[in-house]
């Protein structure tokens, strides 16, 4: 198949590599970057006042190493305190700045975060949440009613790519583009919002497209796509895994 990768680097190429070992032709655009966050400045405070008895929560790879570098900066280490990473890849890039014995959830989704074991009670404890622009808001709000004071820190900004003239999606469509893969449902409504004409959206949406979860897969029904696959995970073996399936039917 000729999937389109439009996650960021250095995901877009490793995601890349992984396809074309695999037997597709990938074309590759990364449509996000990211940028430092408006909140970054306040991080050596929020982080200063922590103690070992109260939390970290970092929700993505990004905000683990947008904060890494701006506690580098300010000649700063982490702070002793218990660590949650949502997602084993966030719980991996903690590992490699350094922090370890970070808590990772089964379930990689705020419903996750707050079932884990020692937040029943945390009255009296500060909890940091280190995050993107944006995002869901239910951790915040449950950790507060468990007693806990909560700070938010957008620690990173998402920067995705324009498209004025059609420039990304004729270039899709003269490369023969049969498939989208998704990893984020940022990226599916910032990429239905790119053609110009109606002609170009209904190219897009007649794509099958490769999503990592069940939440996603809605959002991209309601947007009108019709052919989606569910990889159940974000990881390349579970993108490709899901992407091989359909060739596979479709033989």
């Amino acid at each position: 198949m000729i999937p389109l990768v439009v996650r960021p680097e250095p995901q877009a190429t490793s995601l890349s590599q992984a396809l074309y070992a695999a037997g597709h032709q990938p074309v590759s655009t990364p449509l996000l970057s990211f940028i430092e966050g408006r909140e970054l400045k306040q991080l050596p405070q929020l982080l200063g006042q922590l103690s070992e008895q109260d939390y970290v929560i970092a929700v993505s790879v990004h905000a683990v190493d947008f904060t890494d570098n701006a506690l580098q900066q300010h000649q700063l280490t982490w702070p002793s305190a218990h660590y949650i990473a949502v997602g084993e890849a966030t719980g991996n890039a903690f590992t490699k700045v350094g922090v370890t014995g970070a808590a990772v959830p089964d379930d990689p989704r705020s419903e996750g975060i707050i079932a884990l074991p020692g937040l029943e009670q945390l009255t009296g404890r500060r909890v940091v949440i280190l995050r993107g622009d944006g995002g869901r808001h239910m951790i915040a709000p449950t950790l507060t009613d468990r007693g806990a004071h909560v700070d938010y820190c957008e620690v990173y900004r998402r920067q995705y790519s324009p498209d004025p003239n059609d420039s990304f999606v004729k270039s899709w469509q003269s490369k023969q583009v049969d498939s989208i893969i998704i990893t984020s449902g940022g990226l599916l409504n910032h990429i239905v919002q790119l053609p110009t004409n109606d002609h170009a959206k209904d190219w897009l949406l007649s794509r099958v497209l490769i999503v990592p979860s069940i939440r996603v897969v809605l959002e991209a029904k309601a947007l009108g796509f019709t052919q989606i696959i569910n990889a159940e995970g974000a990881s390349n073996q579970a993108l490709i895994a899901a992407l091989d399936e359909r060739t596979r039917n479709d033989r």
